[in-house]
């Protein structure tokens, strides 16, 4: 499914927060349980929703004052509509995105919990939650 050409990014929601993957580097996507599967550059991801792609994401420099309170520094930060997304290098991804022993744990009830119902009501899974973010 590698689509070496694809431009923008394709956003996740995932621990509470919107993440931004660059869509050249996603090699694969799958249904897992109640959240998803991405396969980007050799790394595997979970996210608890997948919101869309966008193709004209401003994708600024994360400060390096950052550092001081995450350890993890992003690829970069955007804001699109009114959601700010964290975009990662998927060969470096934070621990709030792998999948396995180091990240998170697959399984049943992972999406949506301690959101206060945020990604239970399947909003955004075609791409409406995009639309309400950019109104």
């Amino acid at each position: 499914m590698s689509v070496p050409h694809a431009r923008g990014f394709l956003l996740v929601r995932a621990a509470g927060g919107v993440w931004g993957i660059a869509n050249a580097d996603v090699d694969g996507l799958a249904a897992r349980g109640t959240g998803y599967r991405i396969s980007a550059c050799g790394e595997v991801l979970a996210a608890d929703e997948i919101l869309g792609v966008v193709e004209g994401l401003s994708v600024r420099p994360a400060a390096p004052v950052l550092r001081r309170y995450w350890s993890e520094l992003p690829a970069g930060l955007a804001v699109y509509g009114r959601l700010p997304v964290v975009v990662v290098d998927p060969r470096y991804p934070p621990a709030a995105l792998r999948l396995g022993e180091e990240g998170r744990q697959p399984g049943p009830g992972r999406a949506g919990e301690g959101q206060s119902g945020e990604g239970q009501s399947g909003e955004g899974q075609s791409g409406e939650g995009l639309d309400e973010a950019r109104d």
